[in-house]
């Protein structure tokens, strides 16, 4: 390959990015008197309302088990989540958001459009729209692997 491409450059472009994201999201949990797990599952279902168990979260976020799971019941108590059984395996439970979840969502999504907005700063939208396409090839390339 002629192009510069250097893992260490990527490796660290990526922990950056993650670190912005930890901050910020962290402060948000906080804004909404909410531990950091309680927050990311919040805006997980969300943003993925199709994928909705725990073992969507752990797979498609890359959550641990217990991370998830820490999360849930306090999730529940605070009646911010509902649970329903899946009615054709009833060892599938699927999780929801209530209405009370809604004034603590729209400040996670501003955190989420605030990151956006953070790391795209003076970037074209083309060359935005060019990064993703290339980030999804990158992701397909190392899922067939």
């Amino acid at each position: 390959m002629d192009i510069d491409f250097k893992i260490t450059k990527i490796l660290y472009n990526m922990k950056h990015m993650g670190d912005l994201y930890h901050k910020l999201s962290s402060k948000a949990a906080e804004e909404c008197n909410l531990t950091k797990p309680e927050a990311d599952i919040l805006i997980f279902i969300k943003n993925n309302p199709k994928h909705n168990t725990a073992t969507d979260m752990v797979k498609l976020r890359g959550f641990s088990k217990a991370y998830v799971s820490k999360a849930i019941e306090p999730l529940l108590d605070k009646e911010l989540i509902k649970i329903e059984v899946d009615k054709e395996d009833r060892r599938c439970q699927h999780l929801s958001l209530t209405e009370k979840a809604d004034p603590l969502l729209d400040i996670l999504l501003k955190m989420q459009s605030d990151f956006i907005d953070i790391i795209t700063e003076g970037i074209a939208k083309q060359d935005i729209k060019t990064y993703m396409d290339v980030m999804d090839q990158i992701s397909y390339n190392s899922k067939k692997r």
